[in-house]
């Protein structure tokens, strides 16, 4: 396949690298990490958790295929697998927050191509069949943010400020800004409302979590709970909402990887020049991601809402 990827730090100034990593095995394997940003901002030897998380995945993910696993073993043992080696990786590193990646890889067999994605990192086939997992958690976090964001540009006047601000309640949570005066107690009570609405679930199951705000969030990573997701976080793997498919190679024309930094996917086009320019109609168009492109963060001046990250391939045969 004719292949080309693109990555670019949310960090405008480029002066700390970001949480995605890239794997290439030409003929062999596809693939993208992207490591959760650590709420904390530690850096641990240079890096952050996120992406010690998700190249840790990378490197076991080239193994398994070295070993040829990626074709066989079970979606449960392949991602078990990875967990593993984050796992090793944080106590390697000695990280005290648990660092968590997700993972979506294609990798190519003789006559037919394996999908294998857990998390939001996306898959495209054909520029039109997306594989790609949305989490209710994040939306719930998303319709809180949006929520908490208007109410405080009423009361901030820079837009860099309204988004800081609006970052640390959601990840502080609503208990600790009302405590701070970030927000009043009929405030928090607007924004839950919001996104009990949005993610369609009880007042009790938004404001246990929104209380304590994204903080607390890998409580509900490999959890069973209505707001649990699967996570490469070093623990017991659970398969909710993960990929696993097999197609054949005849009917794949064209396949693309994106992590979640692309909020929208183009509508025409498959190359990353495709991708960059439907990045910046967003920007253009909802640059604090409160309207059509609604996010879990806002960009800001100095940064863009996430890393952006793509990988496109064509069949040579096209």
């Amino acid at each position: 396949m004719n292949i080309e990827a693109f990555s670019r730090s949310k960090y405008k100034d480029m002066a700390k690298p970001g949480d995605d990593v890239i794997l290439i095995e030409p003929d062999g394997v596809l693939a993208v990490f992207d490591g959760a940003t650590d709420p904390t901002g530690a850096i641990y030897h240079g890096e952050s958790s996120g992406r010690i998380a998700a190249r840790s995945a990378a490197r076991r993910t080239a193994k398994l295929a070295a070993d040829g696993k990626l074709l066989d073993a079970s979606a449960q043992e392949i991602f078990q697998a990875l967990s593993d080696s984050v796992k090793d990786a944080a106590t390697e590193h000695n990280i005290a927050h648990p660092p968590s990646t997700t993972a979506a890889i294609v990798v190519e067999a003789p006559d037919h191509f394996r999908l294998l994605a857990l998390g939001d990192t996306g898959i495209r086939i054909n520029g039109r069949d997306v594989y790609q997992h949305h989490k209710l958690i994040d939306t719930v976090s998303t319709a809180a943010r949006v929520a908490v964001h208007g109410i405080l540009t009423r009361k901030i006047a820079d837009a860099d400020d309204v988004e800081m601000a609006t970052r640390e309640v959601i990840f502080s949570g609503f208990n600790a800004a009302v405590a701070a005066g970030s927000l009043t107690v009929d405030e928090a009570a607007e924004a839950l409302a919001a996104a009990v609405a949005a993610a369609r679930v009880s007042e009790t199951i938004a404001a246990d979590f929104l209380t304590g705000g994204i903080r607390t969030q890998f409580h509900h990573a490999n959890a069973h709970g209505p707001l649990g997701y699967a996570s490469i976080n070093g623990k017991q793997i659970i398969l909710d909402g993960v990929t696993n498919l097999r197609l054949p190679k005849a009917d794949v024309r064209s396949i693309e990887i994106f992590s979640d930094g692309y909020v929208s996917i183009p509508a025409s086009g498959i190359a990353v020049d495709d991708w960059e320019k439907e990045f910046q109609r967003v920007e253009l168009s909802d640059f604090h991601k409160t309207g059509a492109f609604p996010t879990v963060k806002g960009s800001t001046s100095f940064e863009s809402c996430d890393d952006r990250t793509v990988i496109s391939a064509v069949s040579a045969r096209n």
